[in-house]
């Protein structure tokens, strides 16, 4: 296949659970993150929150240069 049309290759997407472990946050905390769109990206699946760990880490690399610019 050409390189052109070939698509992205995406990874899995992670349940709450597992981004709040990989975090260090509960799950309560993710969940208030996600009502008050302060958290990582998520995708709504059927009423299920999933995340893509490319988003999680993307998120996170911001966080660090809005605390680097703070300073």
């Amino acid at each position: 296949m050409n390189e052109a049309t070939e698509s992205p290759v995406q990874s899995p997407l992670l349940h709450s659970r597992d981004v709040a472990t990989y975090l260090k946050v509960s799950e309560s905390t993710l969940s208030r993150w996600r009502s008050a769109g302060t958290g990582p990206p998520f995708i709504r699946m059927s009423g299920i929150a999933r995340y893509r760990i490319e988003a999680v880490e993307a998120w996170l690399t911001e966080l660090e240069r809005e605390h680097a610019a703070e300073r």
